[in-house]
């Protein structure tokens, strides 16, 4: 007799297969279009991505030149797609708790995107403290993550069944605070334009920004942060380490 329903993790996680073959290149280019101008990663740097799934992010590292970088996750189909282009040497699979425990000032860089939003208020702090102690001394941790303050950010926020927080702008501030880390810079998931119909796209964005912006100022007197995409970046950074 069963004694239960599985755990709503694994059935979410159970639909992802190892058929997938994602246009590293593009994904590549999409980072760095977004990454332009707040973050560059050195050749040297030690990174490790968390919820690497087929190692989106991993493309961008391998593009700008890193040469030490690691994607982890705990979901093996997604890990036997992403080892299948980046060798086993830069992906790995378990438990991140348990991963990034023996990892003590480690990495340079630390990434998660659309991860810490799958995670519950314990488990966000448990991550954090976890994260900013695998952090070497000026190390930095990127986020992006659904923004609660955006107009369609709860279309972002309740796109997956497995995400349990979502911040605003304010509340990751906060919480990253709280956890000893320094919020270095927040930014909208907009990408840099590099065609003219990026450009119409990026364009199209700052007109329906400033309406958006107006009627904020209307209601509360401020004109806000101006964080207004579904998503947002954070850069965080442990302090120490120099600038």
């Amino acid at each position: 007799m069963s004694t239960g329903p599985a755990d709503y993790r694994d059935i979410a996680y159970s639909r992802y297969g190892t058929d997938v073959r994602p246009d590293y290149a593009r994904f590549a280019d999409a980072y760095a279009r977004r990454l332009s101008g707040k973050l560059t990663p050195e050749a040297d740097w030690r990174c490790l991505d968390l919820a690497c799934g087929y190692g989106n992010f991993l493309a961008y590292l391998r593009h700008v030149g890193v040469r030490d970088y690691v994607g982890f996750d705990g979901a093996e189909p997604e890990v036997l797609a992403a080892r299948r282009e980046f060798g086993e040497a830069h992906v790995m699979a378990g438990d991140v708790v348990a991963f990034l425990r023996n990892r003590q000032g480690t990495y340079r860089l630390l990434s998660g995107l659309d991860f810490i939003e799958h995670l519950d208020k314990q488990e966000v702090f448990r991550f954090l403290a976890l994260a900013r102690d695998a952090l070497e001394p000026g190390g930095y941790l990127l986020l992006r993550t659904p923004n609660a303050g955006a107009p369609f950010g709860m279309a972002a926020r309740y796109n997956d069944i497995t995400q349990e927080v979502c911040f605003t702008t304010n509340a990751i501030v906060d919480t990253l605070a709280r956890s000893g880390l320094e919020s270095a810079h927040i930014w909208e998931d907009i990408p840099r334009p590099h065609t003219p119909r990026q450009a119409l796209h990026w364009l199209s964005w700052q007109v329906a920004r400033f309406a958006l912006r107006l009627a904020n100022a209307a209601e509360t007197g401020s004109w806000g942060d101006g964080i207004l995409t579904r998503n947002m970046w954070v850069l965080a950074r442990k302090p120490g380490g120099g600038a």
